[in-house]
């Protein structure tokens, strides 16, 4: 069966020498593993450009019941992104964002809600056109409320710590050292309550910014286990220096 969808890009690896195996977060199908038989041929009617990060695709798939792999028929840009790729701050950012959902993106079931909100997380980083410095950490905040264990609603609660671990606020210091606290507790309140939008007009010091990525990362790590170390993070913490 074909299976016209669109899907996003997460990640390529060679299967053979001129094959390549993507993973693709599907609007129809959730996340696929698809094949691409000459993907690295010179002769390939599917260019591997069309393969970066979060790249917008049009596609058609050749679906079968039983095979873990299926193949990619047709391959198009559905719309690119061009201030994205043509802005180093940007595209720091994009390669962030492509790490974090190859690695907490497990779901091999339809899920419009999350595909729409990272098209719109993509299309709004390309627009921008103001500063960038906390547009990350808003996606992280946002993120987590798709994938089941959101921040937003219990974080307006009273409490002068937020128990990563439970996900709760509390009034007194945890037992433990994974919580939030002090002005990173207060960055993460205020972008709880905040859309990408209002981002032009916020700001925040360095120092709270790497904490709270820090810790986010850590808060991700406890719900997501098996989840590994991130290399994008230290190319996004010499960006925001």
């Amino acid at each position: 069966m074909l299976q016209a969808t669109r899907g996003l890009v997460f990640h390529v690896s060679r299967f053979s020498e001129s094959a390549g195996i993507v993973k693709i977060f599907t609007e129809e199908m959730g996340l696929q593993s698809v094949i691409i038989k000459s993907l690295f041929s010179r002769n390939s009617k599917i260019r591997p450009a069309l393969f970066g990060h979060l790249v917008l695709l049009d596609l058609v798939i050749d679906l079968k019941t039983g095979r873990s792999l299926n193949y990619i028929r047709e391959a198009s840009l559905n719309r690119p992104f061009h201030d994205i790729t043509d802005h180093m701050g940007k595209s720091t950012i994009l390669l962030f964002m492509n790490e974090m959902l190859y690695k907490s993106v497990k779901e091999e079931e339809t899920n419009k809600p999350l595909f729409n909100f990272i098209e719109y997380s993509l299309q709004t980083l390309n627009d921008t056109q103001f500063l960038i410095h906390s547009f990350h950490l808003l996606f992280l905040v946002q993120l987590s409320e798709y994938l089941g264990f959101g921040i937003s609603q219990s974080i307006t609660a009273s409490g002068d710590y937020f128990d990563m671990l439970s996900g709760m606020p509390h009034e007194m210091e945890p037992s433990h050292s994974y919580y939030i606290h002090g002005d990173s507790l207060s960055l993460l309140k205020k972008l709880s309550k905040m859309e990408y939008s209002q981002l032009e007009y916020f700001d925040a010091p360095r120092a709270v910014r790497l904490d709270l990525l820090d810790k986010l990362l850590d808060f991700y790590r406890i719900h997501l286990p098996g989840m590994t170390e991130l290399k994008s993070v230290k190319i996004l913490h010499e960006l925001m220096s």
